[in-house]
């Protein structure tokens, strides 16, 4: 079998399709853990949610986080005003 290779994400740039570690951090958590507490409410549920166990593979969209975001940002901003 040969040996795998680790994968590489150009500096600046962020994927269409995020694990959950790296959608945490594009929408800005401090945790991996918070990110996850607010899927289904704040975040969207990911588009690929297979497997369980330490093999569970989980993406979400770049572009479902970000409407996310803007949505609150948006929110956000007609509270204040």
């Amino acid at each position: 079998m040969s040996a795998r290779r680790q994968i590489e994400i150009p500096s600046g740039s962020w994927p269409i399709r995020m694990p959950e570690t790296l959608a945490a951090g594009y929408v800005g958590e401090r945790t991996v853990e918070g990110f996850l507490k607010r899927v289904g409410s704040e975040y969207p549920r990911p588009v690929v949610d297979e497997g369980s166990g330490k093999g569970r593979r989980r993406l979400w969209l770049r572009a479902d986080l970000e409407r996310a975001v803007l949505m609150r940002g948006g929110e956000e901003e007609d509270e204040v005003a």
